[in-house]
């Protein structure tokens, strides 16, 4: 039974995919994701990763294969996909994705609804869609480019191409690679140093940011200085610039969670 489990712990919460099967993303599993999601609570960051060895290999293609058997096509399964993956990428805390083996087709596009991606040394990045007369839906054409460039993001669903965590590190594609099996003890490390620093200033970051990527130049601008005055009326700021003054560390008050 495909399963999204939630741990969390410093503030941070880890959502794990699994199902046996190299984590491939079936209805229920996609319906479990947005479920989750949508239940997280105070926390300053997320950290996915995949059960096992891998971290997604991607829709489930016998499923797909089943679907179009019946008749139903793709759209179903790619819809309740794309509402999991749009609720991730919507977050205005940081997401960090923790990546071992496989991460293909919807899985690398889970990866690229998140803000930063830690890999293992042997991970593996690819979009075969095209490989199967399909193409990649849940977001690839548009935030892949954005990471990578357009020529290489062309080359990756065009043709297939599938690159090791070295080149996706040298592509822009990966933040930081790591040993096999060390991408969670990095990921959640830095998920927690996030968390436990200025959530407000890191939220409003995030809200800025996707505000310079929809709006026209000049009400991005203004998004942005509408976010810094309501920060400026935060504690957080009070705070950092307290401590800046005296020449301290600001003690940001983070919340700490228990484990679920």
């Amino acid at each position: 039974m495909p399963d999204v489990t939630a741990t969390t712990r410093l503030g941070v919460t880890v959502l794990t995919l699994g199902n046996g099967r190299a984590n491939a993303v079936t209805p229920d599993m996609a319906d479990a994701l947005a479920a989750q999601v949508a239940a997280l609570g105070d926390i300053g960051a997320l950290v996915i990763r995949g059960a096992g060895a891998h971290f997604c290999a991607g829709s489930d293609v016998g499923e797909l294969a089943r679907l179009h058997e019946a008749g139903q096509g793709a759209g179903p399964l790619l819809r309740r996909e794309s509402a999991a993956f749009e609720a991730i990428a919507a977050l205005d805390i940081p997401v960090i994705a923790a990546v071992e083996g496989l991460c293909l087709g919807g899985g690398l596009e889970l990866a690229l609804c998140c803000d930063l991606i830690v890999a293992g040394d042997t991970a593996r990045f690819g979009l075969p869609e095209a490989q199967l007369g399909a193409f990649p839906a849940l977001g690839a054409p548009l935030r892949l480019p954005r990471r990578i460039g357009t020529g290489r993001a062309l080359e990756m669903m065009l043709d297939g191409t599938e690159i090791d965590a070295a080149t996706a590190r040298d592509w822009g594609l990966v933040n930081r690679t790591v040993p096999a099996a060390r991408a969670l003890p990095e990921a959640e490390t830095w998920a927690i140093r996030l968390a436990q620093g200025p959530r407000a200033a890191r939220r409003a970051l995030k809200r800025s940011l996707r505000a310079a990527l929809a709006l026209p130049e000049a009400e991005a601008i203004a998004a942005m200085l509408r976010e810094a005055e309501t920060l400026d009326r935060s504690p957080e700021i009070t705070e950092g610039l307290r401590a800046f003054a005296a020449r301290e560390t600001p003690a940001f008050q983070a919340k700490d969670e228990p484990a679920q």
